[in-house]
């Protein structure tokens, strides 16, 4: 596995085996309990799967087993040197470097126009309360934490979420005010002087025979 193909699951996993050994069970546990799953898709499979791989890899290394009661052995994983080293860069790297995700949202906004202006205006008030939802959420987990000691440096993920969620609310409210004002001119054609101005554009940047 290259450094770059690290996933975010990968990183999550190494992230947790960084502070100390952990069984696989204990990782996803731990994922779930800080509320880690909300940043990527992961389940209790795809944590042992994931070890699995990066074993192979020599990022971590079965550290020992241990049973409890009944249940079968588990194996308790360390991260190596090597997985350091792979963690360090591929966080460096979500940190700065430019990752393009593809979200459906956008396009329903660049067609949009294609639909009824209420039908619009339902589906962004839908969203805009599902998201305040989301954002109060977020306020009462960072407050609860704070209150118990947790210092700022953890709860970076959660600051920019809630930020990045304060953004979109205020455009999905102003937005939805403007449709219902009837203010964005909703199914009215292409407005003449454009069209006329990007086939001049286009004109001009046509490279002559």
């Amino acid at each position: 596995m290259a450094i770059g193909e690290l996933s975010a699951v990968a990183v999550l996993i190494l992230a947790l085996l960084h502070e100390q050994p952990m069984h696989p069970y204990q990782v996803h546990q731990n994922l779930v309990e800080r509320g880690d799953t909300r940043l990527v898709r992961v389940n209790a499979g795809a944590v042992y799967h994931g070890v699995e791989r990066l074993e192979k890899e020599g990022l971590v290394e079965a550290a020992g087993t241990e049973r409890a009661g009944n249940r079968p052995e588990r194996t308790t994983y360390r991260i190596t040197e090597a997985g350091r080293s792979a963690f360090a860069a591929r966080l460096t790297s979500f940190l700065g470097d430019d990752h393009p995700s593809y979200p459906l949202f956008p396009v329903g906004l660049a067609e949009a126009h294609e639909i009824p202006s209420q039908t619009v205006v339902e589906q962004l008030t839908r969203r805009r309360d599902r998201e305040s939802e989301r954002m109060a959420l977020l306020w009462s987990a960072r407050d609860r934490l704070t209150s118990l000691g947790l210092p700022r440096r953890y709860l970076l993920d959660v600051e920019h979420e809630i930020a990045t969620l304060g953004a979109d609310i205020a455009w999905l409210d102003r937005t939805v005010d403007e449709l219902r004002a009837d203010a964005l001119g909703w199914g009215q054609p292409i407005p003449r002087e454009y069209a006329e101005a990007r086939h001049e554009l286009k004109a001009c940047q046509t490279p002559p025979a």
